[in-house]
């Protein structure tokens, strides 16, 4: 996501909300079926290792400790695509956590010292994307049986899926409010 501004970085947590709660408050098979799914393993494992990737290639040769950016690129990408033949179980949530901590560090990075302007998006970033994201990436199982607990009563999917909703329609009402 290289130099986002707040705002946009704002839309893309907004974004990831609203459909995260859409997708709950409407028991959308794709939850129960996305941790297997080869579909969603190939579209955010190739996502998540082309991000990542992107960031290799720019950052500071200083950040690279004297190795050739060449050699750090074809060692990541042989390895990450070594994972799709390797490590495909719930490989799609595994990608997913990346995701989402790679979109906390770009939200992060555009909030930085613009407070209290960045104090959603930094609520939001720790608190659901950070959290979350490792929990997921380090432990896969962990989102099938959260996704389960969820979407078991309609109380919980309401109560879950309304809360992305309105930090996302937050995060959206906040873009406008930036100086």
């Amino acid at each position: 996501m290289g130099d986002v501004t707040l705002a946009q970085a704002y839309y893309a947590l907004a974004a990831f909300l609203l459909l995260a709660g859409w997708l709950i408050v409407t028991d959308a098979a794709v939850l129960r079926t996305f941790r297997r799914s080869q579909g969603a393993t190939y579209l955010l494992g190739l996502a998540a290792i082309a991000w990542f990737a992107w960031w290799l290639f720019n950052i500071p040769d200083a950040d690279l400790a004297g190795i050739s950016r060449t050699l750090v690129l074809v060692v990541f990408l042989g390895a990450s695509l070594a994972t799709f033949v390797y490590m495909p179980d719930f490989l799609s949530v595994r990608a997913l956590g990346a995701l989402m901590l790679f979109l906390a560090r770009a939200t992060l990075d555009a909030g930085y010292r613009q407070l209290p302007h960045s104090l959603l998006d930094a609520s939001v970033s720790y608190g659901v994307l950070v959290l979350f994201g490792f929990w997921w990436a380090c432990s896969p199982p962990v989102f099938g049986r959260q996704c389960d607990w969820v979407l078991a009563t309609s109380g919980r999917r309401n109560v879950v899926g309304g809360l992305s909703l309105v930090l996302g329609l937050a995060c959206v009402a906040q873009s406008f409010l930036l100086p």
